[in-house]
């Protein structure tokens, strides 16, 4: 019978520390658009991806699986926040696939990241 009140006294104060700490499940990250705008080789490029279900704001931005074309880079944005810019002059024709990776500043535990693949036509 003791043993019981520990297990519902145990199970009860898991429920409480998970709502004090905050431990929900938070939704994945969300990129848009899905698809970015072709570019033309010797143009002046730029391409905007909003992050959204963010916990906190987004604290960088990486090319992982794949490069961008030669001639862009990938940073995040200054404004408005949770923004990530592909943007510079494209040099080389081609489709180019690869993956923006995200992260986000924690809070007390750690934040959420992510990942999304593009593809973007230089012509």
């Amino acid at each position: 019978m003791f043993l019981r009140g520990k297990i519902v006294l145990g199970i009860a104060c898991a429920l409480a520390l998970t709502a004090v700490i905050g431990c929900t499940p938070r939704s994945a990250l969300q990129f848009s658009p899905a698809t970015l705008p072709d570019a033309q080789i010797g143009s002046s490029y730029v391409a905007t991806i909003t992050v959204t279900q963010a916990a906190t704001p987004v604290g960088g931005a990486s090319v992982q699986d794949g490069a961008l074309p030669a001639g862009l880079d990938v940073a995040l944005a200054k404004e408005p926040i949770d923004t990530i810019q592909i943007s510079g002059t494209p040099t080389v024709a081609g489709t180019f696939s690869f993956t923006i990776s995200v992260w986000c500043y924690g809070t007390q535990v750690s934040g959420q990241t992510a990942t999304q693949g593009y593809t973007l036509v230089v012509k």
